[in-house]
């Protein structure tokens, strides 16, 4: 193969892979906003405006595509969510462990994590709607499409480990219990605001809540 032919070939792969991103991007747009029912060749086709061939050519089976939106939606949403709690990690590694039991030194962690984490829920509500409301979807779908249960259980486990390393810090005896209910509390706390108008949200509201649930694993004084 020349090397035209080749530059050639890497040009339409290029642009192949970002045909193929564009359409899973334009999926979890249609499937946070109609469903699965709702979530079709020539929905996507239209929402993404390019041809209805395009979106059957890379994607042949409609639950195929549906299935890689979903994948693509939970390892954007992990990402971000590691990002964010290693901010609070840097914090956490760079404390010796004698001042990580002194009150004071605990309160200031409390206030700078629910900063970090409440700030984060608030950009998810109002920046990441799509995002957040494909993840509710995902969960709920698996009664009726049992093939997603895979998937969601890999993306429970991988959200739970930043709250688990957390947790773990200030509580060796059961750190999984706390990790999954303060993962359980913060994560219904975005989904209904899914519903609630972005100029209405109250952002000390998400504060409030998440210093409480992160002052009860710290072990301060909500």
């Amino acid at each position: 193969m020349s090397t035209i032919e080749k530059s050639t070939k890497v040009k339409h792969g290029s642009k192949g892979e970002k045909t193929k991103q564009h359409i899973l991007n334009t999926a979890i747009a249609v499937l946070a906003n109609q469903g699965i029912k709702g979530t079709t060749h020539r929905a996507i086709a239209k929402e993404a405006d390019i041809q209805l061939s395009l979106t059957t050519y890379y994607f042949k089976d409609i639950q195929e595509l549906i299935h890689q939106a979903f994948q693509l939606n939970s390892a954007q949403t992990i990402a971000l969510a590691s990002i964010t709690w290693q901010n609070a990690f840097n914090i956490l590694d760079n404390i010796s462990i004698e001042d990580l039991s002194t009150t004071k030194v605990k309160e200031q962690l409390c206030d700078d994590f629910s900063k970090m984490a409440s700030e984060y829920i608030y950009q998810k509500i109002t920046t990441q709607a799509n995002s957040l409301a494909v993840e509710q979807l995902l969960f709920t779908e698996i009664q009726i499409t049992p093939e997603l249960r895979t998937l969601a259980q890999q993306h429970k486990s991988a959200l739970i480990l930043p709250f688990l390393r957390l947790c773990q810090h200030f509580n060796k005896q059961d750190p999984q219990i706390d990790a999954d209910i303060m993962l359980t509390i913060l994560t219904q706390l975005e989904y209904r605001h899914l519903a609630v108008p972005i100029n209405e949200i109250n952002k000390e509201e998400l504060y409030l809540v998440t210093r409480r649930i992160i002052a009860w694993v710290i072990g301060v004084k909500p």
